[in-house]
């Protein structure tokens, strides 16, 4: 299956995204009473179960774009059930030996919840009032860092896709024929038809071969010149790359531009948000030194730093 992308395998990337996503909802998920969810079994390994309600809930959790390759990839959920239960299981396991009362593990739990406690704690006495950042403060960083927003030009494009490795001769002088005469065709006819039923890349076919709207890095260095000079509409000569030949249909685009207020508003509300907070647990904390009577013993320190050497 082809990529229209570029060399760094977008399509892979996401799927390493997907994989990490479920990761970290095996890792947040881990330990909770899986036998007593409520809601129908959707998987089960002996006692342990994971009901439907549960699955829903872990869903919910995924980024918008993950959720959607799920719908896609029956294959990632079930070795993301798969590794829940086991994950379940081991944590069982480890539970009737008592394994959390070994004197080492029990000094990393203690640990960990000294610091979690401090840092939940610190999160809740420096929050920024609700009311920050203002409207004024928030235009006041936009014109600030105004160079900050620059946003590419972007490409709605769509292709018909045809394996021929450049390795095999026969196959490449079979698909550059097939290729011109289907270039001709969608030049005059239903190119999103043409896509359904001609192109070898799955994902896009099935999408009448919209690929998405992309900026032109993103797309394969062989399409990047044919894109970057087609007007919305027009239709490319077959293009070929390393793994076949791509006839490209420019939907649409748009010219770099500076984003504008409205569209980097909420991602600059949380950021000041996120450095105010960070001001104030500072402040919180010197004014805890402040407050209390301390010493520091230098030569003691001294003598821990050089062990550490």
């Amino acid at each position: 299956m082809n990529s229209f992308k570029s060399a760094v395998r977008p399509g892979a990337l996401r799927r390493a995204g997907l994989h990490a996503a479920l990761g970290l909802m095996l890792a947040t998920s881990a330990g909770a009473a899986v036998a007593a969810s409520a809601g129908a079994s959707v998987a089960r390994m002996g006692s342990i179960s994971i009901s439907q309600d549960e699955l829903e809930q872990m869903l919910r959790s995924l980024p918008p774009s993950a959720r959607q390759q799920l719908k896609g990839d029956h294959a990632a959920v079930e070795r993301w059930l798969a590794d829940r239960l086991a994950s379940e299981a081991l944590l069982r396991e480890a539970q009737s030996k008592k394994w959390a009362d070994q004197p080492q593990v029990k000094s990393q739990i203690d640990a960990a919840v000294r610091e979690i406690t401090g840092r939940s704690y610190l999160a809740s006495v420096s929050q920024p009032p609700a009311d920050y950042p203002s409207d004024a403060d928030l235009r006041a960083a936009y014109e600030q860092n105004k160079g900050n927003f620059n946003v590419p030009a972007v490409y709605h494009v769509a292709q018909i896709y045809l394996a021929a490795p450049q390795s095999d001769s026969n196959a490449v002088a079979k698909a550059r024929t097939q290729a011109q005469a289907l270039a001709a065709q969608a030049r005059s006819g239903d190119f999103a038809a043409l896509a359904q039923s001609q192109s070898q890349d799955r994902n896009s076919a099935a999408n009448g071969g919209d690929v998405g709207t992309l900026p032109l890095e993103q797309l394969l260095p062989e399409v990047r010149t044919a894109v970057s000079t087609m007007k919305p509409g027009q239709v490319s000569d077959p293009v070929q790359s390393p793994t076949g030949f791509h006839i490209v249909k420019l939907i649409d685009s748009k010219p770099a531009h500076t984003a504008t207020f409205d569209e980097v508003k909420p991602r600059l509300q949380q950021l000041l948000r996120q450095q105010r907070q960070q001001q104030l647990a500072q402040a919180y904390l010197q004014g805890l030194a402040k407050q209390g009577s301390y010493t520091i013993d230098n030569a003691a320190v001294d003598a821990a730093l050089s062990k550490g050497n």
